[in-house]
């Protein structure tokens, strides 16, 4: 199966939304629907608009509006506010969950998809439409027809790898617990289309029933909500992080905070770097590398690099290295650090 990844989606909806409706077809979980954030984030200038067609019924489009003012009364189509036609700026909409659309919705939203117009009412120029849907094989209740698909330029979308949703974890404040589980258990963004015979425990697989409580990039956010509150939660955070990831990635990642808990202090490292202890396996390392990459600010970082100095933990100190300096905030504050700049050249790394 020919994917794409998330920043080729939204390279592709840039360039060719005006003219081409784009459908990403994924697993779920897999980051479809925050693209829409994204492309808001980098078109300032466009009114984005989210439409969950799973949810609509055909009065959710527009409504018809009588017009006594006429010898003969007619009727006119007023369309919803949700698609943006009633203000001046071009639309960036997104059509979410297209093919659970309900039959007479999805006809009606086909001149949206290849005209750009909501009944009578034409989007405004230079809008952008794209939609996203699950792949057939999920079974999760996507029909979309033929002649439907005709209208669009229908792309799969690829799971991200562990680095690639890294990336994004480390710029939504993720628990360094769960991004250490990502570093170590990459696995978990596999998807399953890509070969029918994985016995991947911890992946949404709909061929081997595994299709409620699994690993996807939405599974571990949540989780994280759980992981910083597992003190308060005490007992109820093993059944809850069950309930997030599934059986196999939940005992897994179980056994990684009882290492984390384990560990020192971020507060004792930065007030005593050569002092604080190290970590006495991998895991740790790994967990201590993105707690301090959290950590780092213009006023700890010399403490910081004190402390990762003293590893004897390569792959742990190259996950630090690199995630501090793929922070867009933190990189410029790495490159005007000294002790920084000379253990990542040491690496091999160049700014």
């Amino acid at each position: 199966m020919t994917a794409i990844n998330l920043a080729q989606a939204v390279t592709l909806i840039r360039t060719c939304g005006h003219t081409n409706t784009i459908l990403l077809r994924g697993q779920p979980g897999i980051g479809k629907s925050s693209i829409l954030h994204t492309l808001a984030r980098h078109m300032p200038d466009y009114h984005p608009c989210y439409v969950d067609c799973a949810n609509l019924d055909l009065g959710d489009l527009g409504l018809p509006v009588i017009n006594r003012d006429t010898a003969t009364p007619t009727t006119s189509y007023a369309p919803s506010t949700r698609f943006g036609v009633h203000q001046p700026r071009p639309v960036l909409l997104m059509l979410d969950e297209l093919g659970k659309a309900p039959r007479p919705v999805l006809n009606m939203l086909l001149p949206v998809i290849l005209e750009r117009r909501l009944g009578d009412h034409l989007l405004p120029v230079g809008s952008i439409v794209f939609a996203t849907t699950n792949l057939d094989t999920d079974g999760v209740g996507d029909n979309i027809p033929a002649h439907v698909y005709n209208r669009m330029t229908v792309i799969p979308l690829a799971n991200p790898t562990s680095g690639e949703w890294l990336q994004w974890a480390q710029d939504n404040n993720v628990a360094a617990e769960v991004c250490a589980f990502a570093e170590q258990y990459s696995q978990v963004f596999e998807c399953y289309a890509n070969n029918p015979d994985t016995k991947n425990p911890y992946i949404f697989n709909p061929r081997t029933g595994n299709v409620r409580a699994f690993c996807s990039p939405r599974s571990l956010a949540h989780a994280s909500h759980i992981v910083r509150h597992r003190h308060a939660l005490g007992e109820a955070t093993l059944p809850a992080l069950i309930g997030t990831l599934g059986e196999s990635a939940a005992r897994d990642m179980d056994a990684l905070l009882r290492v984390s808990d384990k560990l020192p202090p971020v507060r004792t490292i930065l007030d005593s770097p050569a002092l604080a202890p190290l970590p006495k396996d991998t895991a740790g390392y790994f967990i201590l590398a993105f707690q301090l990459v959290a950590e780092a600010r213009a006023d700890t970082l010399d403490a910081i690099m004190a402390y990762v100095n003293r590893w004897d933990a390569f792959e742990a100190t190259a996950v630090f290295v690199t995630s501090l300096a793929g922070d867009r905030t933190k990189a410029p504050m790495g490159c005007a650090n000294a002790a920084f700049r000379k253990k990542a050249a040491e690496l091999g790394k160049l700014f």
